[in-house]
Parts: structure tokens; sequence; C-alpha cells
């Protein structure tokens, strides 16, 4: 069964109590009949700061699932993640979460948290499976309320509560970073790399001022050099460390980053411009 994720509108936003109340009672089995507070309305949610994704089963269908994220400083919080039993074990929910992941990178998170119950399956071993891992909540205002809330509301005499994080972007130290980018460059096309001429390639941390630059050619293009050739200095392409780490959760995800990086300033080089590369599928 396919999963359609999408931001919620307007008109998905008085389904999604009900979603969530019929998911809670996924947990009467396990707690008998636990005293639920009822779901907040999703316009409550909304004067949060973050954002809330929903999923269907078809692309302009009614949602079977949402997630809800709470942004604060430079983390994001999932505050909720529910799929209607009726719709459960499809892969709706790693879709939500996959989805979220992937929103919060690109709004600048640097971590993503959650609390959830270490023993219940589709709880903490779930997440976990995502990569999440169980960690220390951090001491700052955000999470004791979080705590408070949990506290006030006994959540824990159902069973032990975790607070769990994915952090996002990859670690790798100079060398290592290195060594990825000279692979790369060995899998690029013989007659891609033949051509280059008086060009070296360099990684350096981050661009500065930009730290959202991945790659830069500095120098002239094939296609500008004139006379050139009579003892210029090489020119340079510039591979961005930190940039490609910040980007990728996954060494698979690094090197594609990388390879697309290479393609791309070595297209430089060569004379391809930014909207031809764009339109190549290199921008």
């Amino acid at each position: 069964m396919p999963s359609h994720v999408r931001t919620a509108s307007d008109a998905d936003l008085d389904r999604l109590a009900g979603i969530e109340a019929a998911a809670d009672a996924l947990f009467a089995p396990l707690f008998g009949s636990a005293a639920w507070p009822p779901p907040p309305p999703a316009r409550t949610r909304l004067q949060e700061p973050g954002f809330i994704l929903v999923v269907s089963e078809a692309a302009d269908g009614a949602p079977v699932g949402f997630v809800h994220v709470i942004e604060h400083d430079d983390a994001a919080h999932i505050e909720q993640l529910s799929v209607h039993p009726e719709h459960g074990r499809r892969g709706h929910g790693r879709a939500l979460l996959d989805a979220a992941i992937d929103e919060a990178a690109d709004r600048g998170a640097k971590v993503v948290t959650l609390r959830t119950y270490a023993d219940v399956a589709w709880n903490a071993p779930f997440y976990a499976s995502a990569g999440f891992a169980e960690r220390p909540a951090p001491d700052d205002d955000f999470h004791r309320r979080l705590a408070d809330a949990e506290e006030r509301l006994g959540l824990a005499r159902h069973g032990r509560r975790v607070h769990m994080e994915l952090a996002l972007g990859m670690e790798m130290d100079a060398d290592a970073f290195e060594q990825l980018v000279i692979d790369e460059l060995d899998r690029l096309p013989d007659d891609m790399v033949d051509g280059l001429e008086n060009v070296v390639f360099v990684v350096e941390d981050a661009a500065e001022g930009d730290e959202d630059l991945f790659g830069l050619y500095e120098g002239f293009a094939l296609t500008e050099r004139g006379t050139y050739g009579l003892g210029e200095l090489p020119d340079r392409i510039v591979v961005y460390r930190r940039t490609h780490l910040a980007a990728c959760r996954t060494e698979e995800q690094l090197r594609e980053e990388i390879h697309t990086t290479l393609v791309h300033e070595i297209a430089h080089f060569y004379g391809i411009d930014d909207a031809q590369l764009h339109e190549l599928g290199w921008a």
C-alpha cells in the first residue's frame, strides 16, 4: 500500500484527533483502561512552532496518520506520531517518520528527539530501527516541561519512559572524508576525468561565509582558456567536508553527495553552467 506524505492542510486537521484516539486504544491490552487524556485539537498543535505532516493511501486521500513535530533551538521534537489501527502495519508510520526527519533536516535541525515507552514494540524498538538511540534527556526548560507533563499524566506507571535522539548529519575526520573523495573520483568515467588539465582537487572544512556550499570550481573553464597554459597555477575543485556531512545520515548517502559534487564541479571545468546542470539533474 503506497504512503503519500504531505503537509497537513486545513481540511485534514479535524481528522487528526480521531486518528490519535484510535491509535491510543492500542495501549489498552497492555495497560488496561488507562485514563488517557483526550487528544488535543490539531489547531492547538499548530500553535506550537513546528509542523504537522499527514499520510494517506491515495494522493488526494483522507489522512490515515500524522506526525506532529515541535521545533526549539536547533532541535526538532516528535511530539506525536499516530497511524489509525485500521491502516497499521503498512509502512505508513515509517514513511511519516522518514519524512519528518527529512523536513527537520531541511529546516536546519541538528537533532531529532522524542519520548516514548522503552518496552512497547511500536514505541522505542520502532524508533531504534530508524537509528534513534536512548540518551539522557537534556537539562533545559523544554525537556523539563515534557517530563513534568508526563509526570502529571502518570505515564510512567505503565512502563519505563525514555528520551531518544537521532543526530542529523554525520561525523567523519578529514582523512577518512578525503579517502571517500578519492574513491568517488576513481569511480568517475574515464572520458570525464581524462580531459582535466591543470586542475587539482582539494578538501576543505567549509566555505567561508557559506556553510551550505558543497563544492566550488576556481579557475577558467576549458571554453574560456584561450592561450592558457603558460605557467598558470592549477585551477581548483574544492569539496567542502562539513556541508556534506551535515546533509547525510549514512555513508551511502555521503558517497552519493560527493559523487554529485564532483560531477557538478568538473562540469564547470568543461564550461557547463548551472542552468545546463539543472536540466541534466546535477544542479
